[in-house]
């Protein structure tokens, strides 16, 4: 097979694996919306309504294939923008939230991978709701369970390597308990699980994926009331995909981490300083540098 052959099969192999995993393999695709930040289980008043922007930049400089890195001048660079709404009340005398998530993004490869292109455009709407099974403030005990739902309403063009939008539905079912010790400690885990719809325009193939899976974990350290530092790893596992049922083993076996620093200005207004990398790939891009700001304001 000559050079052209094989960069053409290559860059094949590429497309179907971020057509299959969202965006790109990072947090800031939609597939990972589930990727929660400290303290995102721990309820606040009925009542309450919270405005979020988030402004997350991703740089991916290699690729790997069964966890092996295959070439190292692979790159892919993502800036996504999110705006969210979330609102709380009491259902049964239960917590329940409800939050409507709007992704706005530009992702752009480059290097040996830079035939796949660019695109700017909307993702995929997501509707999110968390009931609070367990809610003890006095002791500083919460669990939630949540589950999201991908509307298909992003930008999605057939012809494009890269999109915005998934061209199919997705689900995720996500429990996470926190539990604080303490003044200081914080100690948050959670997990999920997400099936897949088909997306029947893959160029002229179809696309199929099976269930993934996720867990994360917090340890968080209250400086004092107005800033935060804490630390997450994150490991993603399945969603192996299918191409017109030939199977592409691509399974994901992803590990990251992430840093965070809170500080909260005033009673209404908040903001996350977040970096973090991957620290090993099974298969896919693998991202070497994130940073992430969110902003909240409390209405």
């Amino acid at each position: 097979m000559d050079e052209g052959m094989m960069m053409g099969q290559r860059l094949c192999t590429v497309a179907a694996a971020v057509a299959a995993f969202g965006w790109a393999t990072g947090a800031a695709s939609p597939a990972s919306a589930q990727a929660i930040d400290a303290g995102d289980y721990v309820p606040a008043p009925s009542g309450t309504h919270l405005g979020l922007v988030y402004q997350q930049f991703a740089h991916s400089g290699s690729l790997y294939a069964n966890g092996r890195k295959v070439d190292d001048k692979a790159e892919l660079d993502v800036a996504v923008t999110i705006f969210r709404y979330v609102g709380f009340t009491k259902v049964a005398g239960m917590t329940l939230d409800y939050q409507v998530l709007q992704p706005f993004g530009h992702i752009e490869a480059g290097g040996s991978t830079a035939a796949l292109g660019k695109t700017t455009g909307f993702g995929d709407t997501i509707l999110v709701s968390t009931l609070w099974v367990h809610n003890d403030p006095a002791n500083k005990s919460y669990l939630g369970i949540t589950p999201y739902l991908f509307i298909p309403t992003g930008e999605y063009d057939r012809t494009k390597a890269l999109n915005l939008g998934e061209n199919r539905w997705k689900g995720s079912l996500q429990v996470v308990y926190s539990k604080g010790f303490g003044d200081h400690f914080v100690a948050e885990l959670g997990g999920d699980a997400m099936v897949f719809g088909k997306n029947s325009e893959l160029g002229t193939a179809a696309l199929r994926q099976k269930a993934q899976y996720r867990v994360q974990g917090f340890a968080r350290y209250l400086i004092d009331p107005a800033n935060e530092a804490n630390v997450r790893l994150m490991y993603l596992n399945g969603g192996a995909t299918s191409i017109d049922r030939v199977d592409q083993r691509n399974i994901t076996r992803t590990l990251s981490v992430l840093g965070t620093y809170r500080h909260t200005f005033s009673p209404k207004w908040q903001l996350l300083t977040q970096v973090g990398t991957d620290l090993s790939v099974h298969n896919g891009f693998r991202e070497g540098a994130r940073v992430q700001l969110r902003l909240l304001k409390v209405f």
